[in-house]
């Protein structure tokens, strides 16, 4: 038995109040796992639900992603110059589920990458087929990213490595 033992089996208040030091301590350690957001980003899975992006030409007006959304966010509106209806998607309510992208038959929706919703008027998050068309630049949305940077992971943590300069 060590003196620190016997130290502390005659005194077990210390014990109880270094116990929680002994346990944060390897923690304190370790290096940080956050991105610096508005200048890094990270490169997210193929599988990542961000955005949705809507294809025209692949539509067919089946309403099918209106019928399956658990939140009711898509809604179907006629766009001018164009035939049938198309989903409008109200992304206050969205819970990005997936399922309008899994049973869509001509996949006329697919996620992208892009997680920017920020805006400070609420009717902003209603976007219209057009709007879902059309994936914004990062560069235009975020003036600051500098680069871009991929989760790894290793033994015992996940670590973040430069991917490329924006």
């Amino acid at each position: 038995m060590s003196v620190l033992d016997r130290y502390l089996d005659r005194f077990p208040f210390f014990k109880k109040i270094f116990k929680p030091f002994l346990v944060v301590a390897p923690y304190v350690l370790m290096s940080g796992q956050t991105v610096a957001y508005p200048t890094e980003r990270p490169i997210f899975h193929d599988r990542f639900r961000g955005r949705h992006k809507f294809y025209f030409d692949r539509c067919i007006s089946c309403n099918t992603c209106a019928r399956v959304c658990p939140c009711k966010s898509i809604t179907l509106v006629e766009v001018e110059g164009r035939e049938g209806k198309f989903p409008e998607i109200d992304y206050q309510t969205c819970s990005f589920c997936g399922y309008c992208v899994e049973f869509c038959p001509k996949l006329a929706l697919e996620f992208t990458d892009f997680v920017e919703f920020s805006e400070v008027d609420r009717s902003k998050l209603v976007y219209s087929p057009e709007q879902l068309t059309e994936v914004p630049d990062l560069k235009e949305v975020l003036p600051m990213l500098k680069r871009r940077t991929e989760r790894y992971l290793t033994d015992k943590e996940i670590k973040y490595r430069k991917v490329s300069d924006v």
